[in-house]
């Protein structure tokens, strides 16, 4: 049996946009042009998943993910929506549970 490479998150299109948000800032201050191949992967992959949710943002609906990237989305939420961030840090006990194993 292969092994599932992606993961759903539900959520509703206010939501989508915010995480698009996140994940867009935190591609560009994590890991900025110019960086290592590995580094501009990352940086591509989330940028990707930034597009998949601004285009869900529209609806309400699942969205599936890189599995692998699943702790990357958890960093950009959790740096996003801190204290420290540039996101409402209200949103984040909010947002950040969508990421959680399951």
């Amino acid at each position: 049996m292969a092994k599932v490479k992606t993961f759903s998150i539900s959520c509703s299109p206010v939501q989508a946009e915010a995480i698009a948000k996140a994940l867009l800032t935190y591609a560009h201050a994590a890991y900025p042009v110019g960086g290592t191949e590995c580094s501009q992967v990352a940086h591509e992959t989330l940028l990707e998943s930034a597009r998949t949710l601004m285009q869900i943002s529209e609806t309400n609906k699942q969205v599936e993910l890189r599995k692998r990237q699943r702790s990357i989305f958890s960093a950009a939420v959790d740096w996003y929506f801190s204290e420290e961030g540039p996101g409402d840090s209200q949103l984040h006990s909010e947002l950040r549970p969508l990421f959680n194993r399951g």
